[in-house]
């Protein structure tokens, strides 16, 4: 009797162990549409911003000044994720979201990354991509979006990486409008309710 109670023991524990590894950590995805959402609101009042300043071109101290506000808005209240997030510009014109636990503003060990925003020019769209591959886009109508600044500088990142016009063509996305997000993700922001 006590080697089949030690047994039963042995499998319990394993089996604890296993469900914590790979069950349980169902870690939180990121909303896509409020990520849409507050990156439209970003470039669109920080481009405002260059434009009453008379600003042609933006130099590397505005695009680190954007990245700045851009990871405030992800983070302004009402909150869709449980952790801060970081935010980091990378050198293909790609906005990269992460789980910034330490709340220092760089992806430091261990700090997953959480989301992508990449602009798509010729078709006049964001699309945000999380880490399990699910897109999302928003469109815009007129080409005034496209045009300025802030949105130059991140198309001439992604000239200089060899991503063309045409790049973003064949990109099977859910428009906003359709989007629902994830039962693991929050939602809450700056559509909520609409």
């Amino acid at each position: 009797m006590f080697a089949k109670l030690k047994m039963y023991a042995i499998i319990a524990v394993l089996g604890f162990a296993a469900f914590s590894f790979f069950g349980s950590s169902s870690e939180q995805t990121a909303d896509l549409g409020q990520v849409l959402d507050r990156t439209e609101y970003a470039i669109g009042s920080y481009q405002g911003y260059l434009e009453e300043n008379k600003v042609t071109e933006a130099t590397d101290t505005q695009i680190e000044e954007f990245r700045q506000f851009y990871a405030q808005i992800l983070n302004s209240d009402p909150k869709f994720y449980d952790e801060t997030m970081g935010l980091d510009i990378q050198s293909d014109g790609k906005f990269l979201g992460f789980a910034d636990a330490n709340s220092n503003g760089a992806q430091d060990s261990g700090e997953g990354e959480l989301f992508t925003v990449e602009i798509d020019e010729e078709n006049n769209r964001l699309i945000a991509t999380d880490v399990a591959g699910n897109s999302s886009g928003l469109r815009f109508s007129g080409a005034g979006f496209i045009a300025g600044a802030l949105i130059g500088n991140m198309l001439g990142r992604q000239r200089s990486a060899g991503i063309s016009k045409s790049s973003f063509s064949n990109r099977n996305v859910s428009p906003r409008s359709n989007y629902k997000a994830p039962s693991s993700s929050r939602s809450g922001g700056l559509r909520a309710g609409k």
